[in-house]
């Protein structure tokens, strides 16, 4: 469910809250214990100084007893240092606690991107909802990270509100005799104080509840420039830039643009901002003194005219400015609170994400034979967003044990013809039917269980060459090496330090790193250690040599045997060998059938790409 800040009921705040709250106790148990107790003692601490000294003072204006004043000095040792050193035993239960939630939370997202469906994968608003997520993690940590320190925070003022309450309660009882002074004794007066703290303690509510819904629609634009840092961070830091750096000379290009994205929005964080916090915590400050000095003055007032003793004063004054600052932080932490829930919601909002597949039941029959067909049905496919179908009423068998080639210009649908045979996205319209039943009935991960892909822009990982090859921690040793003997690239792993336990990718101190052609025959041999029944090749040979390209694919004929098996190539003589071959242009399929019964149809789009590909080969021989 999609929700908007805006329109968020209270009773979904509460909702979103106690969600959040539930999944920081899960992720993390001894977390928000430790912060409770955490405020527990911090609140109480103070009292602890306060109510001890006016009674030592009390005691060295009355009898100056030695036993009690040592009494009394030695109990606040005591209890000073229990409550820190519990209290520092919390903290680091907490630092330890928080370390760890911060990861927790960052991998319960990692993996919802592993896991979504491939559709979610390409939205840039999904991207772009995990980074305003990660932004205000990084740069406040606001969201579910905070709510420890939230909910320590409020605890604590909390409890320091009700300590404070405690001890400075009889300093507004009227005094049971008529005293002189009577204005001094009125318990209007009484009223007026307690109305001033409370008025400027509303002011303080409604100042942050303004200043936090500010800072949240900020980010919006705080978010873009943070993008264009970051860009410019890696540029400068990345040595892959580093050749074109120096060949062409952007050094200058570089300083200059980055000191003009710098300058450019300097005003934003210099004035905006900065003037809105300074205005913000200086006007609280301002309140919070003058609050203070009437505390003073009518404690001394009353002291003054022998209302309290003179270690009352210590525990009224005390008692009131903790009461005062801890009124304040109770409603500022209670507001923090409450606007945080916004970032719990995008939190929430992000693992809420939808996922538009609806996953079958029907297992995938396991044939030996690999005798498997599969037909598309008048498929139509338009990217969401887009204002034309990337495929138009696509209807075409795909047999068993038959090789294909599908071809066409940039943007024909070759690739998006791929994402729907393999089920990353499903049709608007139409249908994909394995063994004749839709594939959508068919349990998801079983289908997908059908295809060995190795798709243009495929990826390797810094994991070692086998596991990257078996997509598994512990695998076949000798068939993973097997597959990268046919793959053309054995001999290359086997010269690395660890062989197959080498990582790839100069990661750590013991990667290696691998040339483009090195990393697609490793992607090859990964579709070949999977043994699936289709095998689909992506244009995955686009940085070999036309030779090389032609080697591998006339390879893979051998290799595939009576798989089912789609190439996909811009070279149009890798394509030859196939049994079939499929002509896309602007997501039609335009023609169809062997590389000699196309070859004579000089009308064709397969006629005019051959000859404009043979025509460049003869003016380079």
């Amino acid at each position: 469910m999609n929700r908007t800040t805006d329109k968020t009921s209270l009773k979904d705040r509460w909702h979103i809250l106690w969600r959040g709250m539930g999944i920081v106790q899960r992720m993390v148990p001894s977390l928000l214990p430790a912060a409770a107790a955490g405020a527990l003692l911090k609140s109480f601490s103070p009292f602890i100084t306060i109510y001890i000294t006016a009674r030592i003072i009390d005691e060295l204006f009355g009898s100056r007893s030695v036993s009690k004043l040592a009494f009394l000095v030695g109990t606040a040792i005591i209890l000073n240092l229990a409550a820190l050193l519990l209290q520092k035993a919390m903290e680091r239960i907490k630092d330890k606690g928080d370390y760890r939630l911060y990861y927790f939370g960052k991998i319960e997202m990692d993996g919802l991107i592993l896991s979504t469906d491939y559709e979610n994968v390409e939205k840039p608003d999904f991207h772009l909802r995990k980074q305003k997520i990660d932004e205000a993690c990084q740069m406040h940590r606001r969201g579910i990270w905070q709510l420890p320190e939230l909910t320590e925070r409020f605890l604590t003022s909390l409890c320091t509100v009700v300590f404070s309450i405690i001890l400075a309660f009889p300093v507004f009882i009227p005094p049971a005799s008529n005293v002189s002074h009577s204005f001094i004794a009125s318990p209007w007066l009484s009223v007026l104080f307690l109305g001033m703290i409370i008025l400027s303690s509303a002011y303080t509510v409604w100042s942050n509840a303004r200043f936090s819904k500010w800072a949240f629609k900020r980010m919006d634009r705080v978010m873009p420039i943070n993008r264009i840092f970051s860009f410019y961070a890696d540029l400068m830091e990345d040595h892959k830039f580093g050749k074109d750096v120096r060949i062409y000379q952007q050094q200058s290009l570089i300083s200059e643009s980055y000191k003009r994205f710098i300058t450019g929005n300097q005003k934003l964080f210099e004035h905006d901002i900065s003037k809105k916090q300074s205005r913000f915590y200086g006007v609280n400050a301002a309140i919070s003194s003058i609050i203070t000095g009437f505390v003073y003055l009518f404690v001394g007032m009353k002291a003054l005219i022998g209302l309290i003793s003179i270690g009352s004063v210590v525990q009224y004054v005390g008692a009131i400015s903790q009461f005062t600052t801890g009124f304040a932080e109770l409603i500022t932490s209670a507001t923090d609170s409450w606007q945080n829930i916004d970032y719990v919601n995008l939190y929430f909002d992000f693992l809420d994400t939808p996922n538009p597949k609806y996953k079958g039941t029907l297992p995938v029959e396991k044939r030996m034979d690999n005798d498997y067909e599969i037909e598309f049905r008048n498929v139509s496919f338009t990217y969401p967003g887009a204002e034309s179908p990337a495929l138009k009423n696509i209807s075409l068998k795909l047999k068993i044990g038959q090789h294909f080639a599908v071809v066409g210009r940039n943007g024909s649908g070759k690739t998006t013809f791929i994402k729907l045979l393999t089920r990353l996205y499903d049709p608007q319209e139409g249908e994909i039917l394995l063994n004749g039943i839709n594939i959508q009935k068919y349990n998801y991960q079983e289908y997908l269980n059908l295809f060995s892909v190795v798709f243009q822009d495929f990826q390797l990982f810094a994991f070692s060459a086998g596991q990257n090859v078996a997509t598994d921690v512990h695998y076949d040793r000798e068939r993973a090496m097997a597959c990268l003997d046919e793959a053309g690239v054995g001999n290359r792993i086997r010269r690395m330090p660890e062989g197959l336990d080498t990582p790839l990718y100069k990661v750590g101190d013991d990667g290696v790193d691998i040339s483009g052609g090195e990393a697609q025959k490793i992607a090859i041999a990964r579709a070949l250690y999977k043994n699936a029944p289709f095998v689909v090749l992506d244009e995955p040979t686009a940085a070999l040599d036309p030779v090389a390209e032609y080697e591998i694919y006339a390879k893979f004929q051998e290799i595939v045997g009576n798989k089912t098996a789609i190439y996909i190539s811009h070279r149009l003589s890798s394509c030859r060998f196939c049994d079939r071959i499929l002509v896309f242009n602007k997501g039609n399929l335009i023609q169809s059938g062997s590389h000699n019964e196309l070859i004579h149809e000089e009308n064709g789009q397969y006629f005019k790409l051959w000859q404009a590909q043979a025509q460049y080969y003869k003016e380079n021989a």
